[in-house]
């Protein structure tokens, strides 16, 4: 069913386009009602098929999803972000333009220093409540943040309509080979602190919907795996 709200933007949208239509024919014909009746004509298909226009797209993609939170979940340095920017791109190319919310960019925007349990979990939820305003509005989000806490990811579950927990269960060893930023090498030797993996505990979820090991898949697989299941909610 057609959205009210798309069915008004496109009958307004419609008259104004008829003004221009009607403009343009009477500039060519010279004739009023001829002008009047191409106006009228255009605006009364032009209507529906802007209105179904979306649907049809949908048919001929083979793809439709409804509004939801994509939770990743896992270790720095597991493959988080690389999914979660394989999948906008997979997503954009099926003309849906999904909201990415990175936990690391979002902590450095807000000026988030702490990283002791409290901080984290109030950080964490803090995520989950902006990623369910985007999803009320109708938006596909993508989070892409290490939420340790499983009593925290299960509270911002109940703040979504549709939660897809996508654990990012890649060994440690593969993330301190992967390794950047020396950001292991410095937990260990003490550096820093409050470091989850190290200094700082990860609960993995109990129930996740989908469970990714980049060690054995690559990041189009794992997008895939992801749209798969997208298709079925």
């Amino acid at each position: 069913m057609l959205k009210k709200s798309i069915l008004i933007k496109s009958i307004f949208y419609r008259l104004f386009s008829t003004l221009i239509t009607f403009g343009i024919t009477f500039i060519l014909t010279g004739n009023l009602f001829a002008a009047i009746s191409i106006g009228l004509l255009d605006t009364l298909v032009k209507i529906f098929s802007y209105s179904y226009f979306d649907i049809i797209w949908k048919k001929i993609t083979g793809f439709d999803a409804k509004p939801a939170v994509i939770w990743l979940t896992g270790l720095s340095g597991s493959g988080k972000t690389t999914i979660a920017n394989e999948l906008m791109k997979r997503l954009k190319e099926k003309s849906f333009v999904p909201v990415i919310l990175d936990g690391d960019e979002i902590r450095h925007a807000i000026k988030l220093q702490g990283f002791d349990e409290d901080s984290r979990k109030k950080h964490n939820l803090n995520v989950g409540y902006i990623a369910s305003l985007f999803e009320k509005q109708g938006n596909i989000v993508i989070v892409s943040i290490i939420s340790p806490y499983d009593d925290t990811r299960n509270e911002i579950r109940k703040m979504c309509s549709n939660f897809i927990e996508v654990y990012v269960s890649t060994d440690i060893e593969i993330c301190i080979k992967r390794d950047p930023k020396g950001l292991y090498k410095k937990a260990q030797s003490g550096e820093l602190k409050d470091f989850t993996g190290v200094s700082a505990p990860y609960y993995p979820p109990k129930n996740p919907e989908i469970i990714l090991d980049t060690d054995a898949l690559s990041s189009a697989q794992s997008a895939s795996l992801i749209i798969k299941f997208l298709r079925r909610i």
